[in-house]
């Protein structure tokens, strides 16, 4: 089957869904658009709140590994991408983040605008009390305790029911996505969305790609299964990283562009558990609603008020056999936190491609994040020991699971050390890939220019969390969907020059 459109998106996450949002004004024009998703348009009464069957979501079913198995990735595949399991957590980056990318033409003032649009459109919030439940309450008296600023955590919320589940999918709609606000706009004005898209390579302004059957109770598109070829004046890549990237590297593009794939960061991020002497129920309430960033710039990283459910926690405790089962009984009386750590770009990280052409990101934790992770870790308990917890859980401690008594408040950082990292049995985990396709100057340390342009080639551009040149230190999604509106309104700038 072969089709023409003007604009062809790949993908529809925060950087493909807001650039559908955004072409709105070139579609009214008569332009004709589409969205190409990889995974199924999944309808809200899809999303049952029972955790197994949510796992179909994500890709590897939420434990898509490194090649060397030490992190776990978990990336949406489905349409709305990750904004369909996130929990809404909204960052606008720092300047200082934006300055130190260095990227032409890029700059906190630019970016500032659209951050603010973006927040409004979001329906941004900061949490009322009667969001706050007893798992981030005891962290509030926790850091309190220990004279330790905290930060509420904003949402992009609308009528939440409060109903604890939004990492597996929003059954109401609360959660303001790209499931709920871009898309439904983008259809609404004639954009088409084809979901089960696989695209296999680009070349010469085509989409070489296959559109599979669709899954059960999922919503179908209109184009029958088969192989399709598709011709656009314009290409946009927002499959993510490492998505853009695979295709560009199935396309040949690796021999002209020495960055590509690589600069990989992850922000690695470890979950970790305080027993608490009566029951938390963490599931009530809204998840995150807290934050505290004390030593981002000291230790570079940030910890997070969390939840998760019962079989995700039981690979996050980095537990066996009977500890494991006994901890787990204990599982409604769970203060739990997340730490993220901002990774530095490094060359060696990178996506490559198996051999069926699939891609899988190559990455070496470092001894700073390792170290960082560890340092973390001793603070986490600190505020578990400070808000009552009898027990903390931390996977990198001389004993795993050790109570207050057990070690001296001042000897924590000699307990929890970089020498008891083990790979693959520390459960490091991300839900946040960058890098890939970095935005620069040259073909020779970059993909892109500021405007998410492939140097060299008008009719290709990139706008997702591949573009970054390093980690955005925050939760990376409302950055993702700023630079795609700045691309967006370029093209729209130039649309008279190649509609």
């Amino acid at each position: 089957m072969r089709l023409e459109y003007d604009v062809v998106i790949v993908g529809s996450g925060a950087g493909g869904g807001t650039m559908a949002d955004r072409l709105i004004p070139l579609a009214k024009k008569g332009a004709k658009i589409a969205i190409l998703e990889t995974g199924p348009y999944y309808p809200h009464e899809y999303f049952t709140q029972r955790e197994v069957e949510m796992l179909s979501l994500l890709r590897n079913n939420g434990a898509w590994p490194t090649v060397n198995g030490s992190i776990t990735i978990a990336a949406g595949e489905a349409v709305g991408g990750s904004t369909l399991m996130y929990t809404g957590v909204t960052f606008k980056a720092n300047d200082n983040i934006i300055r130190e990318w260095n990227v032409p033409d890029l700059t906190p003032e630019d970016l500032r605008p659209r951050f603010t649009k973006l927040w409004k459109e979001l329906n941004v919030i900061e949490p009322k009390s009667d969001m706050i439940n007893d798992n981030n309450k005891l962290f509030k008296k926790g850091c309190d305790k220990l004279g330790w600023e905290v930060e509420k955590i904003h949402l992009n919320l609308k009528n939440c029911k409060q109903e604890g589940f939004c990492n597996i999918g929003c059954a109401t709609g609360g959660k303001q996505g790209i499931l709920e606000v871009q898309l439904p706009k983008a259809i609404k004005a004639g954009i088409e969305l084809i979901p089960n898209f696989t695209v296999n390579r680009v070349s010469d302004s085509t989409v070489y790609g296959t559109i599979k059957k669709t899954p059960p109770d999922t919503k179908p598109g209109k184009l029958p299964p088969g192989d399709v070829e598709i011709k656009a004046k314009r290409i946009v890549l927002a499959a993510g990283s490492p998505g853009s990237p695979a295709i560009l590297m199935r396309s040949g593009f690796n021999n002209k562009f020495p960055a590509l794939g690589r600069y990989i960061t992850l922000h690695p991020a470890l979950t970790v558990y305080g027993i608490y002497p009566k029951p938390v129920n963490g599931f009530r309430g809204f998840p995150k609603t807290y934050y505290t960033a004390r030593f981002s710039e000291t230790h570079d990283h940030f910890i997070e008020t969390a939840f998760y459910y019962p079989f995700v926690s039981t690979k996050h405790l980095g537990l066996w056999g009977t500890d494991l089962r006994d901890t787990m009984k204990k599982y409604n009386q769970f203060m739990c936190m997340i730490i993220l750590n901002h990774d530095k770009a490094k060359r060696e990280n990178m996506v490559v491609l198996d051999k069926q052409n699939n891609p899988h990101i190559k990455y070496e934790l470092s001894p700073e994040s390792i170290e960082s992770l560890c340092h973390a870790q001793a603070q986490a308990a600190r505020i578990m020991f400070a808000a009552g917890c009898e027990k903390a859980l931390m996977p990198c401690a001389d004993k795993p699971i050790f109570s207050q008594e057990d070690v001296p408040d001042d000897k924590l950082e000699e307990f929890i050390k970089p020498s008891n990292y083990l790979s693959i049995k520390v459960p490091i985990a991300s839900a946040h890939p960058q890098g890939g396709c970095r935005m620069g100057y040259s073909i020779n340390d970059s993909i892109t220019d500021s405007y998410g342009k492939v140097h060299g080639y008008p009719w290709l551009y990139v706008a997702d969390a591949s573009l970054f040149p390093q980690s955005s230190h925050v939760n990376p999604y409302l950055t993702v969907m700023a630079l795609a509106d700045r691309i967006a309104e370029n093209l729209i700038k130039t649309s008279s020059s190649w509609i």
